[in-house]
């Protein structure tokens, strides 16, 4: 029981650690596909927004 306490620390801590590697830039990248199907011809400026804002969200509410 003691040991699958420590599995799932463990395994919980791993999780948060990649999102907060990956998380900003998965989101990125989902937000410019979504945009760049719902708006083909639309501005790419607000992609970087987003990536900004992100980040911001993300080092400030991730805690490691």
């Amino acid at each position: 029981m003691i040991m699958m306490g420590y599995i799932k620390k463990v395994l919980r801590w791993q999780c948060r650690f990649l999102f907060s590697i990956y998380g900003p830039g998965l989101l990125t990248l989902l937000f410019a596909v979504v945009m760049v199907n719902f708006f083909p011809d639309g501005p790419i400026w607000p992609v970087g927004i987003f990536a900004i804002f992100i980040l911001v969200i993300v080092s400030r509410y991730v805690k490691w």
